[in-house]
């Protein structure tokens, strides 16, 4: 049987199986060859063959890649596997156990260089002293069940632990200029245009590069990004306005969310399923709808079969400001265990829909970012709230990364 006859009859879970094993032996591979350049540095063949001692200068030339990517490979080679002190001795890596669970495929390139970044910003006393081996076997444990971005939060703790001095803030007064934007429906979507002022645009710029970053395949639910820049700007651009419609950010409305009513089926509402009708007619999935009630107030106008009105209803409850406290003391943030997107990105989430009688209630809501707010309606990505806490269950195709080829 011929490469061609084989993949034919793969299964799409027989395919996804696959995939999520040769990320592991890429994983591998990659540990390795910074492994072999650690070992070619500590042996001297960099001076050996005329490089002047740099492992960076002879990665780039040999590998053919840029300055950047070889200096970074060259540091990653140090930090994970040791290198050479300038009298010859050896000097022990920064991060040993990030270089076993690397070397085991079970975590990745950018899970060690969140880990690595962090090293490079600690005093040199924190790395020589008792608690740092300690905090980065669990770092390195944590970037084995998380993307990296789940990775912030806990470094974000362990500095606190290890650094608590950091760095003073920073406090600059706004500016004030001059700025328009248009913004106009247009069929079922809306169109926006303008101009800003150099300093607002270079800091909405900013932003969008923040909350619009590719996606890691294990964030993204296995599979690669394949959204275009432009598609990542919008992306985050509906994250900021997401950001200026929390309660939080509405003091003018008490705390209340913004507020739609929309008229639909009594089937539509019970099953989530069809379609509903805005008051300005635009034509919106049920789906859609419930997502959107996690955060916005609705208030339904229910039809019965020949289209008479059965129930004009009151606002569906979303999470109230005291609530919302609540859910931020307990969740900080999204918390779905691959993020690290702060409370003001997040929507609070019935786990229960509200139209299948889930409770507004502490313990049966939890709160999600928008990306993982749509995973958790549109996948099989499971949460639930155990010991007063959400706990999540992946999709049986997301298992962890094999430690065995």
């Amino acid at each position: 049987m011929n490469t061609g006859e084989m993949e034919t009859i793969l299964s799409s879970r027989e395919r996804l199986d696959r995939f999520i094993e040769q990320a592991a032996v890429v994983r591998r591979a990659e540990a390795e060859l910074l492994h072999q350049l650690a070992e070619l540095d500590k042996e001297g063949a960099p001076v050996e063959f005329g490089y002047c001692g740099s492992a960076a200068t002879l990665a780039q030339d040999v590998l053919r890649i840029s300055r950047a990517e070889a200096r970074r490979m060259a540091e990653s080679a140090r930090v994970l596997f040791g290198a050479l002190g300038i009298s010859g001795e050896p000097l022990s890596p920064d991060l040993p156990n990030t270089a076993e669970a690397y070397s085991r495929g079970e975590v990745g390139v950018e899970h060690v260089d969140r880990i690595r970044q962090f090293a490079a910003e600690l005093p040199a006393e924190v790395l020589i002293g008792d608690a740092w081996p300690i905090a980065e076997n669990a770092l390195a444990q944590i970037a084995g069940e998380v993307g990296p971005r789940g990775l912030v939060r806990p470094i974000r703790e362990i500095r606190a632990r290890l650094d608590p001095d950091g760095q003073a803030p920073t406090d600059r007064e706004p500016a004030r200029p001059d700025r328009e934007i248009w913004l106009r429906q247009r069929n079922n979507d809306w169109e926006i245009r303008g101009h800003l002022d150099y300093e607002t645009g270079l800091k909405l710029r900013s932003v969008l590069d923040v909350l619009g970053k590719p996606r890691s395949s294990e964030a993204n639910g296995g599979t690669p990004d394949t959204r275009t820049p432009a598609e990542r700007d919008a992306d985050a651009f509906a994250e900021i306005v997401q950001l200026a419609a929390n309660p939080e950010s509405l003091p003018e409305n008490g705390g209340e969310p913004f507020t739609i009513m929309v008229t639909m089926t009594e089937e539509s509402l019970r099953e989530g399923i069809g379609t509903a009708t805005t008051m300005d007619g635009t034509i919106i999935p049920a789906t859609q709808l419930r997502r959107i009630a996690c955060d916005a107030g609705i208030i339904p106008t229910i039809l019965g079969s020949e289209g008479e009105v059965l129930d004009m209803g009151c606002r569906d409850r979303t999470a109230s400001p005291k609530l919302r406290r609540r859910l931020i003391a307990r969740d900080k943030g999204c918390a779905h265990p691959d993020c690290d997107k702060p409370p003001a990105l997040t929507q609070a989430h019935h786990i229960q829909h509200h139209a299948n009688g889930g409770l507004t209630v502490e313990d049966n809501m939890v709160l999600l970012c928008r990306h993982h707010h749509a995973l958790i309606h549109h996948t099989e990505w499971q949460v639930r709230i155990h010991n007063g806490k959400p706990e999540f269950t992946p999709p049986e195709y997301r298992p962890a990364f094999s430690s065995t080829a």
